[in-house]
C-alpha cells in the first residue's frame, strides 16, 4: 500500500517543486501586469530570502551565456538526447497525472519568483517556508497544475480542506502521518497551503503565513522586508536591481532565534549562549547576501556577496581585519599557475584582538601559555607577539598548478606568508621545531634551507587506506626565502619557485586581462585558469572514476551508519560525452576580488565573456 501511495505522491511533489525551479529551457510568453515585488510583500521578520527577478529573463540569459551555448552545441546532441530519454518516464508520468510535461512545468513561472523563511510564534513550527511566484499569463495553467497536484495528494491519503479567502480559495493539504517504522520522528508534518491573487501565487507551510502574504499582495505600506535597513544596504551593495537572482540572510534574527530556542531549555542556558555570542563579537555580523547575473556586460557570469559588519568590529570579527591595499602578484609567482589567491591581513591587529578575546575568558591567558613554551633547557619562553606575529607580514598567498599528465593526484599547492623580518622568523621556526621535538630532514637548494617533514597517514575507521593516503601525501616542506615563509605538500613546486629566472604571473597576458577588472585597492583577489581543473573533472567522469569514488564514499557512509548503500541512478553516460575540446571552447578566464570598508566586506567573483567560441 505504501509503495502505491509513493507512486501517486511522487509526480505530485515533483510538480510542486518544479513550479518553483527557474526553468532554463527557453523563452516563454509575456507577462501580465506587474505584481508587487516579493520583498514588499514579505514581512520585516523574514530571516531568509532568495529571489529570481524575472524567470523568463533568467532563462534567456542562461541560453545566451557560455553555459547555455555549451548545452546547445551540436556536439552535445548525443548527451542531451540521452538525458532527455532518461527523464522521459518522469515527464510522461507528469503529463498523465497533472497535464503538463516536465519541460512545460518548468516554463510556467513568468515573472518574479521568491522563497523565504518567516518566523512564527509557534513552538511546533517556529519557521514557515513561503513561496511567492508570478505566473503572468500562465496563471490559469498554474492553477490547473496546482489543482490536479492537490487531488493527487488527496488520493494518496492527504487531508485536503478549502476555505474562502479574499474572494478566492485557500487550499490546505495535510500530508498523511508516517506509518510506524517509516521514521522515528512522529511529529505531524507541516501542511502545504496555497492560494492566488491575480497572477501571483502564494505557497507555504503555514496557513497563517500564506494568509498574511496574500493579504499584502499589493505590498506593505510599512513593516516589509524591503524596509529593513540591513536588507536595503545589502541590495544596494550587491546591485540586486541589475542582477537576475539575489539572496539574503538576516544573521541578527537567526541569532535571536537561537537564543529563543536555547531559552526553552532553561533561562540560564539561554543567557549563557547570548553572553557567548556577544563576547565573541559574532553579533557584529548583521547579515549576508548576494547576487548572480549571467551574460552581463563583460561577464559571462558575475556574483557578489556582501557581509554587513559595521565598524568598529570586536571579538572574532576584529581578528579578520582585511584592509584594502594595492595588491599585485609577487615576483615569485610563476606565470603558469592554474590559480592564484592572495589577501591582505593586518596580523598585528589580529594579535591584539586574539589577546583581548582571550582575556575576556581568562586574564593573561596568552601569557600563561607562553610560559609553557620554553625550550627543554629552559630559557626565555616563546612570545606570540614578538616571535610570531611581529616578524610576520600582512599578506597571505595560495597558488596551485597541475603536473602533466593531469591525473587525480596531479595538483600542486603552495602557501606563502609574507615576512617583515625573515631573519627573526627563521629563529622562531628553529625554536618551534625544537619545542615540538620534530626532526625534519634539512637540505640546501639554491642557497635556501628546505625542511621536509614526514606526515604519518592517520588510521581512520571505515575509510579505505588508499583513499586516505591520496589525500594526505607528504612530505610537507617549509622554507624561508624571498621575504616569505613557504609551505607546500609538493616540494617540486617550491623548488621551481626558488630557482632564478621565474617568469612572473604579473607580466602574463592572461592575468593582465583579468587584472583590468580589478579595483586599484582590494582586500583580496584571485585569478583562475579553468582549463586544467576542468580537464581533471572531465577525465574523472569520462573514465568512470568520479562515479566509482561517489559510490565508494556513499557506501562507506552507509556502512558506518549500519545501513545498506543507496542505489544511484546513472544520469551521466560517459560514452555520450563529446571530446574535451568541445568543453574547452566555452571555458573562460575568471577571478574575484574583495573590498573591506566601514560597512563590511564585499566579494565579487566573475568569469569573463568569450566572443564567438
Amino acid at each position: 500500500m505504501q509503495t502505491a501511495k509513493r507512486a501517486i505522491l511522487r509526480p505530485s511533489l515533483v510538480a510542486w517543486i518544479g513550479l518553483f525551479v527557474s526553468g532554463l529551457s527557453g523563452p516563454a510568453a509575456g507577462e501580465a501586469r506587474a505584481a508587487a515585488p516579493p520583498e514588499q510583500v514579505l514581512p520585516d521578520s523574514t530571516v531568509f530570502y532568495a529571489k529570481v527577478n524575472d524567470v523568463t529573463k533568467l532563462r534567456e540569459a542562461f541560453r545566451q551565456s557560455q553555459y547555455g551555448q555549451l548545452w546547445n552545441d551540436p556536439a552535445m546532441s548525443a548527451f542531451r538526447d540521452d538525458i532527455k530519454e532518461k527523464l522521459k518516464n518522469a515527464s510522461d508520468t507528469l503529463k498523465e497525472k497533472i497535464g503538463v510535461t516536465l519541460k512545460e512545468l518548468l516554463e510556467i513561472p513568468q515573472g518574479a519568483l521568491a522563497i523565504a523563511a518567516v518566523p512564527q510564534d509557534d513552538p511546533k513550527l517556529p519557521i514557515a517556508l513561503a513561496i511567492v511566484a508570478d505566473a503572468g499569463q500562465n496563471a490559469a495553467r498554474m492553477t490547473e497544475v496546482l489543482d490536479r497536484s492537490t487531488k493527487q495528494l488527496e488520493g494518496a491519503g492527504a487531508k485536503v480542506t478549502t476555505e474562502a479567502f479574499q474572494g478566492g480559495s485557500l487550499h490546505v493539504v495535510q500530508p498523511p502521518q508516517k506509518d510506524a517504522g517509516e521514521g522515528k520522528n512522529d511529529r505531524t508534518p507541516p501542511p502545504l497551503v496555497w492560494t492566488s491573487v491575480g497572477s501571483t501565487f502564494f505557497i507555504g507551510s503555514s496557513a497563517n503565513a500564506v494568509k498574511d502574504l496574500a493579504g499584502h499582495a499589493e505590498g506593505r505600506s510599512t513593516g516589509s522586508l524591503a524596509s529593513v535597513d540591513s536588507f536595503a544596504k545589502t541590495q544596494a551593495k550587491t546591485g540586486a536591481a541589475e542582477a537576475q537572482a539575489s539572496w539574503f540572510l538576516d544573521i541578527s534574527k537567526v541569532l535571536q532565534l537561537v537564543n529563543k530556542a536555547n531559552a526553552r531549555g532553561g533561562e540560564a542556558q539561554g543567557q549563557q549562549v547570548e553572553f557567548l555570542i556577544n563576547e565573541l563579537g559574532i553579533n557584529g555580523l548583521k547579515s549576508v547576501g548576494g547576487t548572480l547575473a549571467l551574460n552581463s556586460g563583460n561577464y559571462n557570469s558575475i556574483t557578489k556577496t556582501f557581509f554587513l559588519a559595521p565598524k568598529p568590529t570586536q571579538g572574532l570579527l576584529k581578528v579578520f581585519t582585511l584592509p584594502a591595499v594595492s595588491l599585485r602578484p609577487e615576483s615569485w609567482v610563476p606565470a603558469g599557475v592554474a590559480s592564484y589567491q592572495t589577501f591582505s591581513w593586518d596580523l598585528d591587529t589580529a594579535y591584539t584582538a586574539i589577546n583581548d578575546l582571550a582575556n575576556k575568558f581568562q586574564q593573561g591567558m596568552l601569557s600563561v601559555l607562553e610560559q609553557q613554551l620554553a625550550g627543554p633547557e629552559g630559557g626565555q619562553p616563546l612570545s606570540f607577539q614578538k616571535d610570531i606575529f611581529g616578524p610576520l607580514g600582512d599578506r597571505i598567498t595560495l597558488i596551485s598548478d597541475f603536473k602533466k599528465p593531469i591525473k587525480e593526484d596531479s595538483q600542486r599547492m603552495l602557501l606563502g606568508i609574507a615576512l617583515e623580518d625573515s631573519k627573526a622568523f627563521a629563529g622562531t621556526l628553529s625554536r618551534v621545531i625544537e619545542l615540538a621535538g620534530a626532526s625534519p630532514k634539512k637540505r640546501d637548494f639554491q642557497g635556501t634551507t628546505i625542511y621536509d617533514f614526514d606526515i604519518p597517514v592517520p588510521n581512520i575507521p571505515g575509510q579505505p587506506e588508499g583513499q586516505v593516503q591520496a589525500g594526505v601525501k607528504g612530505p610537507v616542506s617549509l622554507a624561508i626565502a624571498k621575504e616569505t615563509l613557504f609551505v607546500t605538500t609538493d616540494t617540486t613546486l617550491l623548488e621551481q619557485i626558488l630557482r632564478p629566472g621565474v617568469v612572473p604571473l604579473a607580466d602574463n597576458e592572461q592575468y593582465q586581462i583579468v587584472a583590468k577588472e580589478l579595483p586599484a585597492k582590494v582586500s583580496g583577489l584571485t585569478f583562475v585558469r579553468p582549463d586544467e581543473q576542468a580537464r581533471l573533472s572531465y577525465d574523472m567522469i569520462k573514465s568512470g572514476q568520479f562515479e566509482k569514488a561517489l559510490r565508494a564514499g556513499m557506501a562507506a557512509s552507509a556502512s558506518r551508519a549500519g545501513q545498506a548503500p543507496p542505489e544511484l541512478p546513472k544520469i551521466i553516460d560517459p560514452d555520450k560525452l563529446p571530446d574535451f575540446s568541445v568543453f574547452a571552447k566555452y571555458l573562460t578566464l575568471g577571478g574575484s576580488y574583495s573590498v573591506s570598508d566601514d560597512d563590511g566586506f564585499l566579494s565579487t567573483g566573475f568569469t569573463l565573456r568569450r566572443n564567438n567560441p
